[in-house]
């Protein structure tokens, strides 16, 4: 006689949606998203490949729910505390991106390769989330949102996310200088 295991709760579809993506966001440390399996996803989410389909439509609807919800996520953790100093706000945050990058690294430069090579799904998800870091940076600086501060602290933040992924692979300084020279060139490309 075989006994009945207990029943499986039905899932929503956002409560599916969000578990799909969150197996992603687990997978993203040792996989850059664009090599994310879909049979992979599916197996451990424990579905069909083609009920992961049913909630994204293709493999890139589904790649660029994790890359939106991995871009969220590293939004949440640069921005400033609460409650810390202005003059503190954006030295946390390059501390924080670097350990960022030194914990993704592999997942960080896919991000950023992706969007250079203008992969539109990914392009977008950068883009949206480099305005957003700007934005933080101006506020967190005290600075006007101008066109010609926006302009400075977008390169600011290219010749950061360079100099951090190289730095992270061969480290030339320590973490203290290279947080000081980030800081240093910000410092001047703002200063008017």
């Amino acid at each position: 006689m075989t006994v009945p295991g207990p029943a499986r709760a039905r899932r929503s579809a956002g409560d599916r949606r969000a578990q799909l993506v969150q197996i992603g966001l687990e997978l993203l440390p040792t996989t850059p998203v664009q090599e994310l399996t879909i049979d992979e996803v599916a197996r451990r989410a424990g579905i069909s490949r083609s009920l992961l389909f049913h909630y994204f439509p293709t493999k890139r609807d589904y790649y660029t729910a994790v890359t939106r919800a991995a871009a969220d996520l590293l939004m949440e953790h640069l921005l400033p505390r609460p409650g810390t100093e202005a003059g503190e706000q954006v030295a946390g945050m390059l501390d924080r991106y670097v350990g960022w990058v030194e914990t993704f690294r592999e997942t960080h430069l896919a991000f950023v390769r992706g969007a250079a090579g203008r992969d539109p799904w990914v392009a977008e998800v950068y883009d949206d989330t480099r305005a957003r870091l700007v934005t933080v940076a101006l506020q967190a600086l005290g600075l006007p949102d101008d066109v010609l501060r926006r302009q400075l602290v977008l390169a600011w933040f290219a010749f950061t996310e360079d100099l951090v992924g190289q730095w992270v692979i061969e480290p030339t300084m320590t973490r203290p200088e290279l947080l000081a020279l980030l800081r240093d060139v910000l410092d001047r490309l703002t200063r008017r």
